[in-house]
């Protein structure tokens, strides 16, 4: 069965938690290098996009995923999303293939 990549992700400090929305895969991935501040959560954009691939390949070793038009749901945020982590954590999830980002947050 091929299931599309619609994920949930969750921002901490120094830290991701991705769900895979259609079967509940879950992956809390710690960073391998620090991408978090003391004034910014998302301060080094090219770690945090290598902490969310890592979690990612855990998510898709399960096989059977669509990579056509993924979509990321940004579900938590540790902080506040002003404008500018918003654009950054939104270039981070284009740069590794999401098709949509989508901030739940918002709502």
């Amino acid at each position: 069965m091929i299931r599309r990549l619609d994920l949930d992700v969750a921002i901490y400090r120094d830290r991701v938690q991705v769900t895979h929305r259609g079967s509940g895969t879950f992956v809390d991935m710690r960073a391998e290098f620090a991408f978090s501040s003391d004034a910014r959560l998302v301060e080094h954009a090219r770690f945090f996009e290598d902490t969310l691939v890592r979690a990612m390949r855990q998510v898709l070793a399960d096989g059977g995923f669509s990579l056509k038009e993924p979509i990321a749901h940004v579900v938590r945020f540790d902080g506040d999303l002003d404008i500018a982590q918003k654009a950054v954590v939104e270039a981070a999830l284009g740069e590794i293939g999401f098709h949509e980002v989508i901030f739940e947050l918002d709502a």
